[in-house]
């Protein structure tokens, strides 16, 4: 701290002259001077920041009063929010990052620095020019490090509008027996979320509004809304896959981003990204180089070093994601598969996930889901003679077959007035609605059963009871694009 001295009350040189003597006599037989306090340390730090603007020699001050300072003491939460500041005013992202997320774990009870320190952590993510192509679509597999197959993943980025603002619109679906979809709306450039929603089919379903300075979380199917305060830039959970490939990631890289995860209550958690280093890292897609990226969340996740920044594999809760391939796929355009069996397609954005049970009399098994999580759909083929010999007399009598036996393992009963004739790639078929119950749920199935040649064909719908209607059409339309091979 600086004092001033104003020697325009003295009357003459003389009698200055005799002030500072006394002074300089006064300073020669004083004892030795004392060590300089925290607090003191603390202010010529501020004062070397701020007025001096020197900030390497405020920082050192700061990491002094840091270091010295007793647990919970406010003056230590102040010198390590200042040193975290300093870093930022240097652009030292990373370096900056940690001071701020020291301060959180060290100084919890210091609410006002720890909030601004939210701000600034916020602040300290830099993201580069979107990586992806418009359309652009990654498949993944999914399996128990074991190597067993789980299911599958399917991340698509699109390019939108909403309110006259540039977006993207990030859309990903995750099965694995369960389904997880979600889709997020972000501003193009900032990649500041708008809105989210985020379901998933034994935790719940989430809808998520971001205005400025808060966020509007519905659960659906439950009263209220609870309102969220954002501590300055806030992540909606559903965004960071794609977000981390903007981010400058390079060996020693670290950052913390502040995240919303809507299904877990509206919480705001920091979440540290750090590049552990560089790898070879080889996947049903090929043999990629890629940023080992590590989470604090205990979640690993590898980005190819390429300027694509693909998602080539990640390990979260036990299972292991690797990239099976990217394509690209325009707004509107339907989903095609196609194997040695049989080809087809879908509306936009549904995904195929053909099961690893081909063996014996099944010759294919392909799963089907719709983007928003609402139906279980399978189509599977096998052949005719592995039918029971009352089952192998007519498509009639094998879906009836299906009923009675509950071929479909589930508790099924038909609908009497549900049973229809219907051609499947020119060959008779006929089809058929059973309700049951699931958790509590009334459900129907939407069951399509034709005989080929020498196959059996079975496509088979599973929805709320409520929505069968509506989606019915959109699966006769995946029915009606069957073709053998």
């Amino acid at each position: 701290m600086r004092t001033k001295y104003s020697l325009s009350n003295l009357a003459g040189r003389a009698e200055t002259a005799v002030l500072l003597f006394c002074l300089m006599g006064a300073v020669a037989a004083a004892p030795a001077a004392q060590e300089p306090s925290l607090s003191d340390l603390l202010e010529k730090g501020i004062y070397t920041e701020e007025t001096k603007g020197d900030l390497d020699a405020a920082m050192q001050l700061y990491k002094q009063v840091a270091a010295g300072a007793h647990a919970g003491q406010a003056l230590g939460a102040q010198a390590q929010y200042r040193l975290g500041v300093c870093y930022y005013k240097k652009k030292n992202f990373t370096e900056a990052s940690a001071a701020f997320e020291k301060l959180l774990q060290d100084f919890p009870e210091q609410k006002e620095l720890a909030a601004k320190a939210r701000e600034y952590l916020a602040g300290t993510v830099t993201l580069l020019p979107a990586p992806w192509v418009d359309g652009e679509q990654q498949r993944l597999e999914l399996k128990f490090p074991t190597g067993f197959k789980l299911g599958a993943a399917q991340l698509t980025v699109r390019s939108g509008e909403l309110d006259g603002r540039k977006i993207w619109r990030l859309r990903s679906h995750i099965y694995a027996h369960v389904q997880q979809a979600s889709q997020v709306e972000v501003e193009a450039e900032s990649f500041r979320p708008l809105h989210s929603r985020w379901k998933h089919t034994l935790i719940g379903d989430a809808d998520t509004i971001y205005r400025a300075g808060t966020a509007e979380v519905k659960l659906v199917g439950k009263d209220g809304v609870k309102q969220v305060e954002l501590p300055g830039m806030v992540y909606d959970n559903e965004e960071v896959i794609q977000g981390m490939r903007r981010l400058p990631l390079a060996t020693n890289y670290c950052v913390t981003m502040s995240v919303l995860t809507s299904l877990g209550g509206g919480a705001i958690i920091p979440l540290k990204v750090s590049v552990a280093g560089i790898e070879k890292v080889e996947v049903p897609a090929g043999t990629f180089e890629c940023f080992k990226v590590e989470l604090s969340l205990r979640q690993t996740f590898w980005y190819s070093t390429d300027a694509h920044r693909y998602l080539v594999k990640f390990e979260a809760g036990g299972i292991v994601a690797e990239l099976a391939g990217v394509q690209q796929s325009p707004a509107g355009q339907p989903a095609r598969y196609s194997d040695d069996v049989l080809s087809l397609s879908a509306p936009p954005d549904w995904m195929f996930y053909p099961t690893a049970l081909k063996e014996g009399a099944i010759k294919d098994r392909l799963v089907m889901l719709d983007p928003d999580a609402r139906v279980a759909a399978e189509v599977r083929v096998q052949t005719l003679d592995s039918l029971k010999p009352e089952a192998n007399k007519s498509v009639r009598a094998w879906a009836e077959w299906i009923v009675a036996k509950d071929g479909l393992q589930r508790a099924t009963k038909a609908r009497a007035d549900s049973w229809q004739e219907r051609t499947v790639a020119g060959k008779p078929g006929v089809s058929f609605i059973a309700d049951f119950e699931e958790a509590g749920e009334k459900k129907a199935a939407y069951t399509v059963c034709t005989f080929g040649a020498k196959d059996a064909v079975l496509f088979n719908l599973e929805a709320a009871a409520k929505d069968l209607e509506e989606l019915r059409p959109l699966f006769d339309s995946i029915v009606d694009s069957y073709q053998p091979k």
